[in-house]
């Protein structure tokens, strides 16, 4: 049959059209399957940006525990060691190792026995302190013999008056007329802003160590908590008879309490034998499609907290040993 001889009717019904319910609904699945497309990318990309910053958050908390945990292990440090009273003592540097506040110290420039501290619910710090060598600091690229503070200034030795106290060495034995005492302070700036762990350490100015300017080494450290495990007897006491029981720690304490053990500086902060410290990190920018709540999250003290700014926050803990203060039989 050629096609001059099919009915008009059945040429139009041939050549129809969608109608507008068959349009509408094709519509309708389109927009579905676009809006579940839209739905899992927006889904992924925010599953990859909360990936990508709790992984910087990470990474920038280890940093910042390893960093302060390679700093405790030397606390105490001394490079001659020499025999007293039936033990193995420090020969240069031999005072206390550590010196803690809470909520910050009110003058992080003063002289280490006449640090005093803010007090409250603020961010801690610590002092830190023993004898430096170009073998465990920075060393200067001018001067590779030089030994470092914190921020890589150099540090002027000392005479042994400039430094108390000093061990009397046994007979036969003698003490070197100079070394380098590293005396740095760490602390978090700008909680608010822009928070970071700084420090700021004694450095050579003219003939004198003064201490410097804080200087960041950190970002996005918020909060820093520090307890110091604590022994029965100062490390100056432990070295008239060694006895290992008595380097045993027998409590966790905050700075403060440390402080009411004893009346002298020397005696209390003698007895801290080891330095836990937890940090509060937040992540370097806010994240997309915050929860109506808020992030959850666990203070220092295991407390719940819920920030309402978009930031990630997580803590990281360390207990560091202060193997220069256990005093060797």
């Amino acid at each position: 049959m050629s096609a001059a001889s099919i009915p008009c009717a059945r040429v139009r019904r041939t050549a129809r059209g969608f109608t507008l319910i068959e349009l509408l609904i094709s519509l309708t699945i389109g927009l579905v399957i676009l809006a579940a497309g839209l739905s899992v990318f927006a889904t992924s990309s925010r599953s990859s940006q909360l990936s990508e910053v709790e992984t910087q958050m990470n990474e920038d908390g280890i940093l910042a525990l390893n960093l302060i945990q390679q700093q405790i292990k030397q606390a105490g440090f001394s490079q001659q060691l020499i025999p007293s009273h039936g033990a193995t003592v420090m020969g240069n540097y031999a005072g206390p190792a550590v010196r803690g506040c809470d909520g910050g110290f009110t003058d992080a420039a003063a002289a280490f026995d006449k640090l005093s501290c803010v007090g409250g619910e603020g961010s801690d710090a610590i002092a830190i302190r023993y004898e430096a060598t170009p073998d465990n600091t920075v060393p200067l690229l001018t001067d590779a013999t030089v030994a470092t503070n914190c921020v890589g200034n150099s540090i002027l030795p000392l005479t042994p008056t400039q430094v108390s106290p000093r061990p009397t060495p046994a007979a036969g034995t003698s003490l070197p007329d100079l070394y380098a005492l590293a005396d740095n302070r760490y602390l978090v700036t700008d909680a608010q802003t822009a928070p970071m762990l700084s420090c700021r350490g004694a450095e050579k100015r003219n003939t004198a160590n003064i201490m410097g300017a804080p200087q960041p080494l950190l970002a996005n450290v918020e909060r820093m908590q520090i307890l110091y495990g604590v022994a029965s007897r100062p490390s100056a006491e432990l070295a008239a008879a060694y006895d290992p029981l008595l380097h045993q720690i027998v409590d966790y304490l905050e700075a403060s309490d440390v402080d009411k053990l004893s009346e002298t500086i020397e005696d209390r902060w003698s007895r801290v034998l080891s330095v836990r410290v937890c940090l509060l990190m937040r992540s370097d920018r806010p994240v997309r499609d915050v929860p109506e709540g808020g992030m959850a999250y666990k203070q220092c003290h295991n407390a719940d907290e819920t920030g309402t700014d978009g930031y990630l926050r997580r803590t990281y803990t360390t207990t560091v040993l202060l193997r220069n203060r256990l005093i060797a039989p």
